[in-house]
């Protein structure tokens, strides 16, 4: 990994923001998420810095590893915002840190979900979420949704020092920067269904291959389901694969991988229906992309996802992969029902806009450097 480093922008006020995550990688949300912020604050007059325990190139152009954390230069005065994601050793820094304390959970997927194929993951997603408890003394608790925010309630944060700030998306740049063509364009003649996300156990790939069965074998057969975002679990995708074979769906299933962000904005605006099995979501902001995108929603109601939906899109909170082949062929051949979808799709967007975000996190940054949070 490399561990080249830029200055931050240093700015003439007296608020000194430090941010600190397990890892800054290109194509991770909370990666953005970190770096949205990071020039928020710098625009509003803040001095910002960034640490991270691991960096890739992309990474290391913005933030130092967190090796150089330097604890003996931060005040009282200081604030340190605590991205927690998955378990790492910098919490540590977190709880020795003598300034405001600001802790931002983006949930850590329930270990039972690896258990069968990585006992290494589940091990760290055990140890992620039996450390949260420890972090509760804190001057502000955010989840990036509700339902995280309401974990950490659970967990025994204190309600009235918690808050919900969702994750920054520059939907708007990222609808500029479509590519003309990505890995749908050369099916605009079929019916297209998009999934992004990491191949991992929680997002029920194998339910997304079911559900398109009873689609392309019963309904529609000229049809085809897109699968955008990295492999993780080497025996997960066996599973997949081997799954795919039994259904002989090569022909019309298409894993591409990781993509280039010009090549996910194409594929949003060139599908022709999201569709979401996952049992496990923090925030889930590919529905976010979706709705920038006006590409209707088909979602299992599941842990933030109807916090993230707020009633927009289309949520079903069984999973009859019958009935969910009946749903997208409804948005395939009705109209009226699309165009209603839609609409309430942008106006559920209207939350996420990156001004609504910022002022958010403006209150509260106010409410700890002020002493009322």
């Amino acid at each position: 990994m490399s561990s080249g480093y830029i200055k931050p922008l240093e700015c003439d006020q007296s608020v000194n923001v430090i941010q600190l995550c397990a890892r800054l990688e290109f194509g991770d949300a909370v990666s953005n998420h970190v770096l949205e912020i990071n020039r928020e604050l710098a625009s509003r007059g803040c001095s910002t810095s960034i640490f991270a325990n691991t960096l890739d190139e992309f990474g290391s152009q913005v933030a130092r590893p967190d090796t150089c954390f330097p604890t003996a230069d931060f005040s009282t005065g200081d604030v340190l915002i605590f991205h927690y994601s998955l378990y790492c050793e910098n919490y540590r820094k977190y709880l020795e840190f003598p300034g405001k304390r600001v802790l931002i959970y983006h949930n850590i997927t329930p270990p039972e979900y690896f258990a069968a194929y990585d006992k290494g993951v589940a091990e760290f997603c055990r140890l992620g979420r039996e450390l949260l408890p420890q972090l509760k003394e804190c001057d502000l608790a955010l989840g990036d949704s509700e339902y995280n925010r309401l974990e950490l309630v659970e967990m025994g944060f204190e309600p009235e020092k918690t808050g919900v700030l969702p994750i920054f998306i520059d939907y708007e740049s990222m609808k500029k920067k479509a590519a003309s063509s990505g890995p749908v364009s050369g099916y605009k003649k079929s019916f297209n269904v998009l999934f992004v996300g990491r191949a991992v156990p929680n997002k029920r790939i194998e339910d997304l291959l079911r559900a398109f069965f009873c689609y392309n074998r019963c309904i529609n057969s000229n049809s085809n389901l897109f699968l955008i975002g990295p492999s993780w679990v080497d025996r997960y995708d066996a599973q997949l694969r081997w799954l795919l074979d039994s259904l002989g769906l090569w022909q019309n299933v298409h894993f591409t991988g990781r993509i280039s962000d010009e090549d996910l904005a194409a594929s949003y605006r060139d599908a022709d229906v999201f569709l979401s099995m996952s049992e496990h979501e923090g925030f889930a902001v590919p529905l976010v992309e979706s709705m920038a995108f006006d590409l209707p929603l088909l979602a299992y109601s599941s842990t933030a996802i109807p916090h993230t939906l707020s009633g927009a899109g289309i949520s079903f909170s069984s999973k009859e992969f019958k009935h969910v082949a009946e749903l997208m062929e409804l948005l395939r051949t009705d109209p009226g029902l699309r165009n209603k979808i839609i609409e309430g799709q942008r106006k559920r967007l209207g939350y996420f806009s990156k001004e609504s975000v910022a002022e958010l996190l403006k209150n509260y940054l106010d409410r700890v450097t002020e002493g009322t949070a």
